[in-house]
């Protein structure tokens, strides 16, 4: 008999231990439930967030596009504005030249202007007159022949 009830105790005891690991197998699928449901909220959150993810990387990408883009742009400019300066530091250097010559030819006009003057205060004297115009005749005329001729035969070939 002792057996008997040692058996008894110990069916009663697997017997509760039955029910309590039914309870705890029932307390489980109930956390299982509430899991699978803050997955599905979950999933739901991130479908939205990966959509956005994605507009964004695509965003950064053509704005990064655009960055190339300008960078390009920059470049070129960067060049042709050290294009246009080296064009406007030539024409500056030709417009002094310009201008020196220019100084040079007023120079010129009035260094006649006076020696016309000058010719033109011997109008009384005819000898004086004639002296200082056939100076003048010689001075810028012929000059001017002989110039011109030197020119002419700077490289060309006369026939």
């Amino acid at each position: 008999m002792l057996e008997l009830s040692e058996r008894e105790s110990t069916i009663r005891d697997k017997d509760k231990r039955i029910t309590d690991l039914k309870k705890k197998t029932q307390e489980l699928e109930k956390f299982k439930f509430v899991l699978d449901y803050k997955i599905k909220e979950l999933k739901r959150d991130i479908g939205p967030r990966g959509a956005t993810i994605e507009k964004l990387k695509e965003q950064t990408n053509k704005m990064q596009q655009e960055q190339l883009h300008f960078r390009r742009v920059f470049e070129n400019l960067g060049l042709i504005v050290a294009d246009l300066k080296m064009r406007m530091s030539g024409l500056k250097r030709e417009l002094q030249k310009l201008m020196s010559s220019l100084e040079e030819q007023e120079d010129e006009k009035k260094f006649f202007k006076d020696q016309v003057h000058d010719s033109l205060n011997n109008i009384g004297d005819y000898k004086k007159l004639k002296k200082s115009i056939i100076k003048l005749y010689k001075l810028y005329v012929t000059e001017e022949v002989k110039n011109k001729k030197n020119d002419d035969n700077d490289g060309t070939l006369e026939f």
